[in-house]
């Protein structure tokens, strides 16, 4: 029967050709006679497991960066509490409303670029929640921003006391 008048059959596969030098298609002959595969089959294998390979160390190094910035953090807020002297208390201890005076509320928001904590010093990330200060003068007032731990402890802390006292 002539090749015009065959039905053609699709094939699963698709033919990729390449030039490649000498001593590499010596190599990839010995390999694949050594694992009793053709050439075509041991390039195949050789591509898909380079491909998942490289797959698998993009979605890890996310992760690893991930930790690492974490750890980063941590270590930076720890190195700051072992240095400031007389410190004895946790970074996130009562927030008295006197430090931020004027600051008359805070804005829980999801931040864009990282920024400092005011209270503790702890950086927070991109992504991370924060507390933006709103102030009457946004002009002339300088933009603090608390970490999510410094703004929890607001809640426990009584509200002043009209003179600008604290209650207990």
């Amino acid at each position: 029967m002539p090749d015009a008048d065959r039905p053609s059959r699709p094939r699963k596969d698709r033919l990729i050709q390449t030039r490649v030098p000498r001593d590499l298609e010596a190599t990839l002959k010995e390999e694949a006679r050594r694992r009793r595969l053709t050439v075509s089959h041991l390039i195949r294998s050789v591509l898909e497991d380079a491909f998942e390979l490289v797959d698998g160390v993009v979605a890890d190094v996310d992760d690893i960066v991930s930790d690492s910035s974490r750890l980063a953090r941590n270590v930076r807020r720890n190195a700051r509490r072992l240095v400031s002297p007389g410190r004895d208390r946790s970074a996130h201890d009562d927030l008295p409303s006197e430090d931020f005076p004027e600051v008359y509320a805070w804005n829980e928001l999801v931040l864009n670029r990282a920024a400092t904590c005011a209270r503790c010093g702890e950086e927070i990330a991109r992504g991370e929640r924060g507390f933006f200060g709103l102030s009457d003068d946004t002009a002339a007032a300088p933009r603090i921003c608390l970490c999510a731990g410094c703004a929890e402890t607001l809640q426990s802390v009584p509200p002043p006391e009209p003179d600008g006292s604290q209650s207990k």
